[in-house]
């Protein structure tokens, strides 16, 4: 399906906030966490992007706000964290949900002997969630499932599963992508303002419905089925559209 053109052009980005995923939107997914990049182009574009738009321009990402910062510096940008666990507005101040960092702990040490028996798999203690990764051993995809259900049961109050790409995630119940737009959406510069987010994931399905609700525009990043009204093959893709809006 062959998407309608984008209504944001350069003559009109004011009227538009720019919200982003990071992984497989800004930066290229990569074997592990780790190892992404933002390609130089795609900071480039960011840098002048937030300039051309009156500083109305955030990363919403299921990273921490501390590994987005480190993979745009030296450009510091408004953004949401942890699905929205973490949300730093346009003034710099950064809060965060209330989480119980011990059961987070637990579980984290209740997946620890799967992921050692197992080398393709990969755990990422967040503080906040939690994160197992399957993308190099994709075989063990109902086997990773089985174990973080099994350690989220006696959470389910606290904590929600999110699957996306090759990975299964424990999150903080309230914390969402969605719920990330409309707060930042509520602050000057980005309030009055239509909002585009970008996403590649089923994490950002959620972000794409806020879009629309608010009137904005929802971009899906890649193949896959989605509720986003554009999409774009590849993040080389997005960067290159960004750089015509200035």
């Amino acid at each position: 399906m062959q998407s309608p053109p984008l209504p944001v052009t350069k003559n009109n980005i004011t009227g538009y906030a720019f919200l982003f995923d990071m992984d497989g939107t800004l930066a290229p997914i990569a074997a592990s966490p780790e190892q992404a990049m933002v390609p130089d182009a795609t900071r480039a574009a960011l840098k002048e992007l937030h300039e051309a738009c009156g500083g109305a321009l955030a990363i919403v990402s299921g990273r921490p706000i501390s590994e987005i910062d480190h993979l745009v510096a030296p450009q510091v940008y408004c953004a949401a964290g942890l699905h929205g666990a973490q949300v730093r507005g346009p003034d710099g101040r950064q809060t965060q949900l209330t989480v119980d960092s011990d059961a987070v702990g637990a579980m984290v040490r209740a997946l620890l002997p799967l992921v050692q028996a197992h080398a393709g798999l990969q755990l990422e203690d967040k503080g906040l969630s939690l994160a197992l990764h399957y993308r190099n051993a994709p075989d063990l995809q109902a086997l990773a499932s089985e174990a973080v259900n099994a350690v989220l049961l006696p959470h389910t109050d606290a904590f929600v599963l999110q699957p996306g790409k090759m990975v299964l995630e424990i999150k903080p119940r309230g914390a969402s992508k969605a719920g990330a737009i409309s707060r930042l959406m509520e602050t000057p510069p980005f309030a009055g303002r239509l909002p585009l987010f970008a996403g590649d994931d089923l994490t950002d399905e959620a972000g794409f419905d806020m879009a629309r609700q608010m009137g904005g525009v929802s971009i899906k990043i890649g193949e896959g089925d989605t509720r986003a009204e554009w999409r774009m093959p590849t993040p080389a893709a997005l960067a290159g559209w960004l750089a015509l809006l200035y």
